[in-house]
């Protein structure tokens, strides 16, 4: 009855970092379209990489017990400690779980996903790593009790956590999926390296960044590990300790850079928007403004004080300004005296122009469809000879 509740305790204090991590891999948008589905994907497959490492982890810490009682049975025990933390930790733990998780990593992403940045490889590789981590504590737990306490031998090949004391078994469960959480990042963040050079044709790069992001969390990790393995089989208290917080570090700083990385992909987004905003809006500036010979603005009338002269720059405005004062013209027609808009083609003097009114290239009109009515007389047309010019003069 010890023992059930025991590993409920332990099963409780694992599982409690497990959603804030799957919240903060989530979060951090690294996925593109479809984040979900792909997070989703990416946790299953390390939780079916699980099952195959732990039987081959544990079947080779079996091996390597027995083999250091056969061979090494009359060594100091200081000795055997180092040894056994070394085969088991290193050789064992550290290569089997992190080449499998490796393995999932590059078959689930090397061409199925587009990485723009490190923060995308540590978060698709920290997806697998979380969903590795739950399964693997699970089954070292269920194991160990499983077996009767008469079989010590058998006890003896798993690892040293799961005999230790309540306290350090508590401590080591609190901390067994964030240090698989930052080891599986810092692949990633490797990992992303390797892919970003693929993607830019960088092939030496690649394959160099690629072994690196195996070879090295290989050796953090049997490092972090093998630290508390020595410290709990030899019982010098500042070797595990040191490990749990080397564990607890790499935790936090993998968890503060996928934060950070999302808080400088939503500014960059931000900025990017800000600056689609402004071409869109310098596009359709760039409808209404004048050549480099000065030329009128699209369907703008002329100035007739000055024949070939764009009335908008009388007034020194862009885009369709009016001129003041009565009969001020606007884009496409001709305002009355009293303001009201209505196109005053009827009045006397005033000149309608309508939106099919051309330009040519110096700001004259080549063709106009509106009506010039005479001074004299409302209503009537100019006399022949008041025709435009291509220069904008009649």
């Amino acid at each position: 009855m010890l023992g059930k509740m025991n590993i409920s305790v332990l099963l409780i204090a694992a599982y409690l970092p497990l959603l804030p991590i799957l919240f903060l891999i989530l979060r951090s948008g690294s996925f593109g379209r479809g984040s979900a589905g792909t997070f989703l994907k990416l946790f299953f497959l390390g939780v079916a990489a699980a099952v195959p490492a732990f039987l081959m982890e544990a079947g080779g810490m079996l091996a390597v017990t027995v083999l250091m009682k056969v061979f090494l049975s009359g060594s100091r025990e200081e000795s055997l400690y180092l040894i056994s933390a070394v085969l088991r930790y290193v050789l064992v733990a550290a290569v089997i779980e992190e080449a499998w998780k490796h393995f999932v990593l590059r078959k689930s992403t090397w061409t199925q996903m587009t990485m723009e940045t490190v923060a995308d490889g540590m978060a698709a590789s920290a997806a697998v790593g979380a969903g590795f981590s739950a399964v693997m504590f699970l089954a070292w737990q269920v194991s160990y009790w499983m077996i009767p306490a008469d079989m010590a031998s058998l006890r003896a090949g798993m690892p040293d956590f799961l005999s230790a004391g309540s306290i350090i078994s508590f401590v080591y469960a609190l901390l067994f999926i964030p240090a698989h959480f930052g080891l599986s990042g810092f692949m990633g963040a490797l990992y992303g390296i390797a892919k970003g050079s693929d993607q830019k044709s960088h092939s030496g790069r690649a394959g160099f960044m690629l072994s690196m992001s195996y070879l090295l969390p290989v050796l953090l990790h049997g490092i972090c590990a093998g630290m508390i393995g020595y410290g709990l089989s030899s019982g010098q208290i500042l070797w595990y300790i040191l490990g749990f917080v080397a564990e607890g570090i790499l935790a936090m700083v993998i968890a503060i850079t996928l934060s950070s990385a999302r808080d400088a992909a939503l500014a960059a987004f931000a900025a990017a928007e800000a600056v689609n905003s402004a071409n869109a809006a310098n596009a359709a500036n760039a409808d209404n403004t004048a050549n480099a010979d000065g030329a009128a603005y699209a369907s703008s009338a002329e100035n007739p004080e000055a024949p070939g002269t764009d009335t908008t720059a009388e007034t020194g405005e862009t885009g369709f300004p009016a001129l003041e004062g009565p009969g001020g013209l606007y884009f496409g027609t001709v305002e009355d005296s009293a303001g009201t808009g209505a196109d005053t083609g009827s009045d006397q003097g005033v000149i309608d122009v309508d939106a099919s009114d051309v330009q040519d290239a110096q700001g004259g009109l080549l063709e106009m469809n509106g009506t010039a009515r005479d001074y004299g007389v409302p209503g009537e047309n100019l006399l022949p000879d008041h025709e435009m010019d291509n220069s904008g003069g009649f």
